[in-house]
């Protein structure tokens, strides 16, 4: 019982950005976007999955394992900006990400300079890094797309070199 508890303890800020009325409009804007998009959305069902990869190869590269709400919140909070890309093009929807997830982990309680590390993984989850979160996040989001069972694969824009092409966790 008492590892229950402590899983539901170390996740809650976790619950707490999921259930942000933020967040939630933000995603729900991500979903009326995407709408008409039959592959490759950036709903919370890629944020889970993300979130969920992350954890692995966060524990995979040593890391630890009182980090996984730290792992989860910039996997949830990494595409969060997508809807102000689709709205203007010019926007780079990791920065605006970055931008709007500040506040909210210090709303939910996060101190200042874990979320200064959460917030930089997410401005470079589309270029990764050297090590840490941000490259476990770039990885992720990579990782995520199973491309082997998309029906629109031929009309993907992804080079086949980038593809996922098997299952890797």
């Amino acid at each position: 019982m008492a590892d229950k508890q402590t899983a539901a303890k170390q996740m809650e800020r976790v619950n707490a950005i999921l259930q942000h009325p933020g967040y939630q409009s933000w995603i729900i804007a991500i979903n009326q976007a995407e709408m008409g998009r039959d592959f490759c959305r950036h709903g919370v069902e890629h944020a889970l999955d993300v979130a969920r990869i992350a954890y692995a190869l966060w524990l995979d590269n040593g890391g630890n394992p009182v980090a996984k709400d730290i792992v989860y919140a910039a996997a949830l909070l990494h595409d969060v900006g997508r809807w102000q890309e689709y709205e203007d093009p010019t926007v780079d929807h990791a920065e605006a990400a970055a931008e709007l997830a500040e506040p909210l982990l210090l709303e939910v309680g996060y101190h200042p300079l874990v979320a200064a590390e959460i917030v930089k993984a997410v401005r470079l989850h589309r270029k990764g890094a050297p090590d840490g979160l941000a490259q476990v996040l770039y990885r992720a989001d990579k990782l995520s797309r199973p491309c082997y069972l998309c029906p629109s694969r031929r009309k993907c824009n992804w080079p086949a070199d980038k593809m996922n092409d098997e299952l890797l966790y």
